[in-house]
């Protein structure tokens, strides 16, 4: 009798404690792909903005009319490279098809 009790408590104890850790672990889960919801909007947003500066960036330089020499031609060709580097890994010029 004591010991189907025991066995009985200890059961139900073992159920609440599984509950619990459960629920926690979908809890954070949801907060988890909530916060991953927002870093891919924040990626997308990103991407359409780096789009649209690579694409002004062409324009404005199409005649390649920017000088090296003096010091607005060399920002400019820094931030042109800087841009040339970031079409490379997120394929501005959508060369690849986007998934």
């Amino acid at each position: 009798m004591v010991l189907t009790t025991f066995f009985v408590i200890s059961s139900v104890a073992t159920f609440i404690l599984q509950m619990y850790v459960i629920r926690n672990l979908l809890v954070k889960y949801e907060r988890m792909e909530e916060e991953l919801e927002k870093t891919d909007e924040f990626f997308l947003e990103f991407y359409d903005d780096m789009k649209l500066a690579y694409d002004r960036m062409k324009k404005i330089d199409r005649l390649g009319s920017f000088e090296s020499d003096d010091e607005s031609g060399f920002i400019f060709e820094q931030i042109k490279s800087s841009m040339e580097m970031l079409n490379k890994r997120l394929d501005l010029d959508a060369t690849k098809e986007k998934e």
